[in-house]
């Protein structure tokens, strides 16, 4: 039987899996790898060992599936977004800089003094913020790795330089050029206007591609065919995972893993949003706004490895503390901005805050206090994407390894009054992936057809609670108060920190 390969690079873990004609995933492999934190306010990935491990899991999925059929095809989702720096064989010059990583504040100050943020926005639809929008670490590395950056033939993101391991090639596809902050999302091409202003040399970027485009044929060794094995750019996982569930033009869905995001699908770019995360969809002249929260995933899993484990714990004490905490957690209410946060506030400098503890707090009070910190968060990206996307749902659906968590599910419910399905894969950056390359080698004839392949079924719906919305809604608006008490405090607190404690 013939099977496509996804492989799907999130920001904690590699999935690859295959997908047969018939819409079935099977033979699903993972491996977790770690960020890096050289300095304070740095993140990092190590390009040479998600590289090794990804080739690993390729291998071991590409001999299951060759035990009972043939590989048509291999496509690939990747988080989004990094900065690499690749020499003219593709390997890398340093370490890829992740989109969390601060270090080019400056450089963002600049750009937007030099090229205007009216400009900034008309081209890209928006705002531009170091890290996020790759162009701000670009000129860092430039500016602080002269000889590096002379050695760079080609400056992309991990999707640059995993494809190009699997085929030679150097491409982009549209989705993730669209956070470079150098990209014309509408008219779909690298902007003039904006690299050539900041001193970027354009032959340094690498081609832009559509998702579906087929960039070349696979040359991993150690793999066996009877015949060349075509690779599919793919996508940025996000928008895999909104092809994975056939999100239309005026819908919703949530995913939940390190960040937490409310992804809209429109077809009008005017009505893009500035505290959105904006970009091209996979389906050409549709974009994908995301309401991005940076760190819900990882303030649970921060809450876990600093308090829970060193006791001996596993994460099965997740399905039990919360419930020894009230609603409102005794007080105690957390702002889940460990470092900096993206929507709504777009703030560098806020931090994570546990606020009202007191000698009787506990530890499930503080569990309890980031589960509904991060589902106020959420309320907040919601109440723009209803107000300024002209759009209200009675449900949606949850995707991602955070959306197994029930508890977390029955307070954003809650908070914002809303039924949550849990969908049945949560693989959808595989499957998406698969989805994409299946259309584009033609096992599909459009997207369309190929979602109506799966079978994707809601395992749980998560309905509100109508005898706890009233006491949400009041914490909610106290929630509303302690961000803007404390935005002075951060930056404040953020000057200081530069200084050194002087």
């Amino acid at each position: 039987m013939s099977h496509i390969i996804g492989i799907d690079i999130g920001t904690s873990g590699i999935k690859v899996g295959a997908m047969n004609k018939e819409g079935v995933m099977a033979y699903l492999e993972y491996q977790p790898y770690s960020l890096l934190y050289p300095q304070k306010g740095w993140v990092e990935i190590d390009l040479k060992d998600i590289w090794c491990k990804t080739k690993s899991l390729l291998l071991k999925v590409w001999h299951q599936v060759e035990m009972e059929g043939t590989i048509d095809a291999v496509s690939l989702s990747t988080f989004c977004n990094s900065s690499v720096f690749l020499n003219e064989k593709g390997e890398p010059l340093s370490h890829g800089i992740m989109y969390l990583d601060q270090r080019s504040k400056a450089e963002a100050d600049w750009i937007k003094d030099v090229v205007g943020e009216d400009l900034l926005y008309e081209v890209t639809r928006n705002r531009l913020e170091p890290g996020m929008y790759t162009v701000t670490t670009h000129l860092w590395f430039k500016k602080h790795h002269p000889d590096l950056y002379e050695q760079t033939h080609k400056w992309g993101n991990l999707s640059t330089f995993i494809l190009h391991k699997l085929t030679g090639c150097f491409v982009m596809d549209w989705t993730q050029s669209s956070f470079t902050g150098m990209y014309d999302v509408v008219n779909y091409q690298w902007s003039s206007k904006i690299y050539e202003k900041v001193g970027i040399d354009g032959e340094k970027l690498p081609k832009v591609v559509d998702p579906h485009s087929i960039i070349g044929d696979l040359i991993l060794p150690g793999v066996s065919s009877k015949g060349t094995v075509p690779v599919v750019a793919g996508a940025a996982d996000t928008s895999c995972s909104a092809v994975a569930l056939g999100v239309g033009i005026n819908e919703m869905f949530e995913s939940v893993g390190t960040s937490n995001v409310l992804t809209v699908c429109t077809d009008q770019p005017d009505c893009l949003d500035s505290r959105f995360l904006n970009r091209c969809h996979v389906i050409k002249d549709r974009w994908l706004s995301h309401g991005a929260m940076s760190f819900p995933g990882v303030s649970i899993q921060w809450f876990y490895e600093q308090w829970l484990k060193p006791e001996g714990h596993t994460k099965a004490i997740f399905e039990d503390l919360c419930k020894q905490s009230p609603i409102g957690a005794n007080g105690v209410f957390f702002l889940p901005y460990m470092q900096g946060e993206r929507s709504p506030i777009w703030d560098a400098n806020a931090r994570g805050v546990f606020a009202g503890i007191h000698l009787n707090t506990s530890k499930a009070d503080m569990f309890r206090a980031i589960l509904e910190g991060c589902s106020f968060g959420l309320r907040q990206i919601y109440e723009i994407i209803e107000t300024n996307y002209k759009l209200q749902v009675d449900h949606f659906s949850s995707i991602g390894g955070g959306s197994k968590n029930k508890d977390w599910a029955q307070i954003k419910a809650n908070v914002l009054n809303k039924c949550i399905h849990i969908k049945s894969i949560s693989e959808t950056g595989v499957l998406g992936a698969c989805l994409i390359g299946g259309t584009a080698i033609g096992y599909f004839s459009s997207l369309e057809e190929a979602v109506g392949k799966i079978n994707n079924p809601t395992v749980c719906q998560i309905e509100p609670k109508q005898d706890q919305l009233q006491p949400y809604d009041r914490l909610y608006h106290v929630f509303l108060e302690l961000y803007p008490s404390l935005k002075t405090f951060f930056a404040i607190s953020a000057a200081q920190s530069l200084k050194g404690g002087e």
